[in-house]
């Protein structure tokens, strides 16, 4: 409160001198003037912040302070967690391929001896054949190098038809294939009948054969045995045709065209590894999907990457992006960071039966350019996914059977530290509260709890039955939006009857020092993967202390500090002065009561009253356990000249209330209107010139 500064002394001997006809005029004489007020109350003892009043009145300390708190990042977090997979080529296909030689029967008989020339020059007439020794035709050449210069085959197949337009039957037909450039055998056959007017087919594998575009083909041998005495008519246009057809291509390397087709189609779970947690499913509030592609191949591909089991407003998760050829012996690649805010993500599998795992596909395709291309099956494809500081929104499935030590740890205690002196309380209560936010149960132990008293280097340790097992904290439950969790509450009471919790408080701790043990799911998946957890919603552990104000203290002190600002020059023409101080004091207790002029610079204090200046309690009833009406008190103290200018001097009065209860060891309550009015007031002599 500021002091009241006194102008109106000047305004009333100006009033005097112009109403009087006197020359030089001079005298004394006396103001009473207000100086000061204050009122010290119970917040000037504990911060408003702490002080709670009941439906009785009665003047509560109450204190929180947060304990612990588990949280989504204490459970599990999906940082850095990803998969790594390299896919090599499901299958390479090939076009398919065919074509067909005609071998005449003039280029039988040209090759047939004696019964060929018979043969040819019967021509257009019924003759008996007589039988032909085995023969063999030249090498014909079949090209296939518009479509492929050279393959090997991881499979493949040719089927060899021959078809009999002769009017006789040709026996012990023997064939083979050959690769051009090295003569190398591709296949070997034969027909053991063919009858005239029919066609024979025989299909031949082709797994792990090398074939080249350019082959030779070459009937080894081919007999028959006539016409057996019967005329036929002769035909040297008549002809035997052989066929081949190169189909269901798959090669392990091949130089070709190839047409369009699908090198990779993988459907496949990948598991989330190093999870302490079984999850179900999973809503990721901020993070980002990671994706990397390197690709051998020689040709443009066009990937699809498909993540069904991650949503987004029911949209899957899908990246498409076309690699250009690889440099020969080098590799394509592609890197890009997705957002994945807001997706959700199932992590039961594929079929829902499993944890987590994600489903995800990855189709890899080339295209039809009609440019013969280098590619193989040994050609791989790197792909990466891996999910960067995924922070979940909401997680459901199974949190496991995790423990949790905490500590020690260290709380500041604010307020009681403040008080001076000793209390004796008549009731204090300490509650640990768990507040749970989690959908899963869980149950926590205090391992240690200590009050710490700094200035004086006491510790006193919280002991009592209070300890003797854990305490037990039900599952949270899921309700509608926007709440989206009805958290559940346990306490843990200490109190006299189980602890030493008075000893705990009165030893006015600036510090407390804690240990705790947390378990969650300590009975195992009850739920059956129906935890839950959502971001920002906590499993809490908070202290809760509620300290009535019903007491006896010895030496406890209330301050307050009043601002000054009065005029020196003042100080000049005051002769001398009483100051009058004033307490109306509602508190049940005596006070010793103290004024210092204060200065902080300085940090010096001048006391303006005598020692013991005692103010007496209010009133008190107690059979209703309270002050009735206040008692007041009046201290008059005469100030010299130099007191009167240290008083001008001054810019801070310290007001200062030392407090004890009479009888001592008797305990009374401190009601919201308690408090001792203060008021400075002073009798000054002024010279008026």
């Amino acid at each position: 409160m500021k002091l009241l500064r006194i102008f109106f002394y000047a305004a009333a001997g100006m009033l005097v001198l112009n109403s009087c006809k006197m020359q030089d005029p001079s005298w004394n004489s006396d103001f009473l003037v207000p100086l000061a007020k204050s009122k010290l109350s119970i917040k000037d003892l504990v911060p408003d912040s702490l002080v709670k009043v009941s439906q009785d009145s009665n003047v509560h300390i109450v204190y929180s302070k947060e304990l612990y708190g588990l949280a989504v990042d204490s459970i599990f977090s999906f940082s850095d967690t990803g998969v790594i997979r390299s896919f090599n080529i499901d299958s390479l296909s090939l076009f398919t391929t065919e074509t067909d030689f005609k071998i005449t029967l003039g280029d039988i008989a040209r090759n047939a001896g004696l019964a060929g020339l018979l043969i040819l020059g019967q021509h257009g007439k019924q003759i008996p054949v007589p039988a032909i020794s085995p023969i063999s035709s030249p090498v014909l050449p079949f090209d296939g190098d518009s479509l492929f210069t050279t393959m090997t085959l991881n499979e493949g197949n040719i089927d060899v038809s021959m078809y009999n337009g002769l009017p006789i039957e040709i026996t012990n037909v023997l064939f083979d294939l050959k690769n051009s450039s090295d003569n190398s055998l591709v296949l070997q056959g034969s027909f053991p009948s063919i009858p005239p007017g029919t066609t024979m087919t025989r299909t031949f594998l082709l797994n792990g054969k090398t074939v080249e575009g350019k082959l030779n083909a070459q009937l080894i041998s081919l007999s028959s045995p006539g016409s057996n005495g019967i005329p036929v008519l002769i035909d040297t246009n008549n002809f035997i045709q052989a066929g081949l057809k190169v189909y269901n291509l798959h090669p392990i390397t091949a130089t070709a065209v190839f047409p369009a087709q699908n090198l990779i189609n993988n459907g496949q779970n990948f598991v989330l590894k190093n999870l302490p947690v079984f999850l179900k499913e999973s809503k990721a509030k901020s993070g980002q999907i990671l994706i990397k592609m390197f690709s051998t191949l020689e040709d443009s591909i066009y990937m699809t990457y498909r993540l069904p089991s991650a949503t987004l407003n029911g949209v899957p998760f899908e990246v498409k992006k076309t690699l250009p050829p690889a440099p020969p012996g080098g590799l394509s690649s592609f890197e890009k960071l997705f957002d994945f805010s807001g997706y959700l993500l199932d992590l039961s599998g594929k079929n829902g039966d499993t944890i987590n795992t994600a489903y995800n596909e990855f189709v890899v395709r080339i295209e039809y350019t009609g440019i013969k291309k280098t590619l193989s099956k040994k050609d791989s494809i790197y792909a990466q996914l891996s999910f960067l500081n995924l922070k979940p929104e909401y997680a459901r499935g199974y949190l496991g059977n995790q423990t949790y030590d905490y500590g020690p740890a260290e709380i500041e205690i604010d307020g009681l530290s403040d008080i001076n002196g000793h209390l004796d309380l008549a009731n204090v209560k300490l509650d640990v509260e768990a507040e749970n936010f989690i959908g899963a149960d869980a149950s926590f132990e205090i391992k240690e709890f200590s009050s710490v008293n700094s200035r004086n280097n006491k510790t006193v340790d919280l002991t009592g039955s209070y300890k003797s097992g854990s305490i037990t904290v039900p599952r949270a439950n899921e309700v509608t939006a926007p709440e989206l969790v009805r958290p559940s509450y346990t306490q843990l009471n200490i109190d006299q009857s189980n602890s030493n919790i008075k000893a705990f408080v009165a030893n006015l701790p600036d510090k407390i020092k804690y240990s705790l043990f947390l378990q969650t799911n300590p009975q195992g998946n009850t739920s059956n993967y129906r935890d839950f957890v959502y971001d920002g919603k906590f499993l809490n552990l908070r202290l809760l202390v509620d300290v009535p104000l019903e007491f006896s203290a010895s030496g406890i002190s209330l301050m307050d500090t009043i601002d000054l600002d009065l005029n020196y020059e003042d100080v000049l023409k005051v002769e001398s002065a009483t100051l009058y101080f004033l307490a109306d004091n509602s508190f049940p207790m005596d006070c010793e009561l103290q004024f210092y002029l204060y200065d902080p610079v300085l940090s010096s204090m001048t006391a303006l009253l005598p020692q013991n200046a005692v103010i007496k309690a209010g009133l008190y009833d107690p059979v209703l356990q309270k002050v009735t009406s206040a008692t007041f008190t009046k201290i008059p103290v005469e100030f010299t000249k130099l007191k009167i200018e240290q008083l001008f001097n001054s810019k801070k009065i310290l007001a200062k209330a030392i407090f004890s209860t009479a009888p001592p060891n008797t305990k009374v309550k401190i009601f919201s209107d308690a408090g001792i009015d203060l008021k400075i007031t002073g009798l000054f002599n002024y010279l008026i010139d």
